[in-house]
């Protein structure tokens, strides 16, 4: 890791109990939950045929969960894609640039973000673009440029999980997951969540305005 990403990160650790509470409360309430939600996309997202009508119920989920608002064709190539790279190798920054490429060659939008979540889906330790996280990070620290092409996007990425990945292994971020794992501790399958996953959940329920 770069000695300037270092220091911010351990800058950025600084802020995350003071997401804590707001995240807690919020993962708690809402419905459907997201812990269980995000659970089971992974499971069933393994086991299913994702391009099939068996995964009707899978699609309506991770549309739902993801806020994915395309139209029919659009996530008929998403959903192949989606499948297809199931066969691709563990690596999730390739994976990303693979499917991000395969989406855009289908459809000619560059959909960075959801492939993203495709990625985390199938890739347990690999980050999520979303706009919450986007914007925390980008308040905090340096960032690469978003929005503009697939290039970009890439580069974003690349960044994000390195930044992810180290700031998970900070003291702050590893007190978040030891409250994280008591508070759910009713959750099957919660307490195995990948770090960089239960750091998405802290930023994103005590990130959002």
């Amino acid at each position: 890791m770069g000695g300037a990403i270092a220091d911010n990160v351990a800058d950025l650790a600084g802020a995350l109990p003071v997401l804590m509470p707001a995240a807690s409360d919020l993962l708690a309430r809402r419905r459907p939950g997201p812990i269980e939600l995000y659970l089971d996309l992974a499971d069933s997202g393994s086991r299913l045929d994702l391009a099939s009508p068996a995964a009707a119920d899978f699609q309506r989920k991770f549309n739902g969960f993801y806020g994915v608002r395309r139209n029919a064709a659009w996530r008929s190539v998403f959903y192949a894609t989606f499948e297809a790279a199931k066969q691709r190798g563990p690596d999730p920054a390739a994976l990303f640039r693979w499917a991000l490429a395969a989406v855009e060659r289908e459809t000619g939008r560059v959909e960075a973000s959801f492939v993203s979540k495709l990625v985390a889906t199938l890739r347990p330790e690999a980050p999520v673009l979303d706009s919450v996280i986007r914007e925390f990070l980008a308040a905090r620290m340096p960032a690469p440029r978003f929005g503009a092409g697939s290039e970009e996007a890439v580069t974003y990425y690349d960044w994000l999980q390195e930044v992810m990945t180290a700031l998970s292994q900070t003291t702050a971020a590893r007190a978040w997951c030891d409250q994280f794992d008591a508070q759910f501790a009713a959750v099957a399958g919660a307490s195995s969540i990948h770090p960089v996953k239960k750091l998405d959940f802290l930023i994103w329920a005590g990130g959002r305005p």
